[in-house]
């Protein structure tokens, strides 16, 4: 829902809950007392349902506009999937494109890519792409760029 809530759920029986309560009340001094009743009531009265499609919404059309770019500028330079959700797409470069090479043109223009080899040591063709975070702006203006920099590499 939110980085800063720090709030979790757990669900088991009954003693085992009862003391990991009796635990979290002896041990947990910074746990927001009304942090936690707001989002009950978040959960309670459906509003976290309203913010689920509302984020799947947004998200959907956030892929499906990184998509049409993709299209577009990278149909010659790299392969994709569409994934299914998520905020991720992963794509799959040229083999004769150095990822190493493209990261460093990349952050010099402040553009800040992530190699597959971050995830998988072994994997020197992927890039992934966030479509959640940036402006539809700058994820617009980042992937042009990034384009032209894979063509002049």
């Amino acid at each position: 829902m939110s980085p800063g809530l720090r709030i979790g759920w757990i669900v088991g029986p009954d003693p085992v809950i009862e003391r990991l309560s009796d635990i979290k009340m002896q041990t947990d001094y910074e746990s927001s007392s009304l942090s936690q009743y707001v989002v009950d009531k978040w959960l309670a009265d459906g509003i976290y349902e309203d913010y689920l499609k509302q984020i799947r919404e947004q998200l959907k059309f956030r892929r499906g506009f990184t998509i049409q770019i993709l299209t577009e500028y990278f149909s010659e330079l790299a392969t994709w999937n569409i994934p299914k959700g998520g905020f991720y797409i992963w794509l799959r470069l040229q083999p004769n494109i150095s990822i190493r090479k493209l990261f460093y043109a990349a952050l010099q223009e402040g553009i800040l890519i992530n190699p597959g080899s971050i995830y998988d040591k072994n994997d020197q063709d992927h890039l992934r792409l966030s479509f959640s975070f940036a402006s539809m702006e700058d994820l617009e203006k980042g992937l042009i760029r990034l384009s032209e920099m894979i063509k002049n590499l």
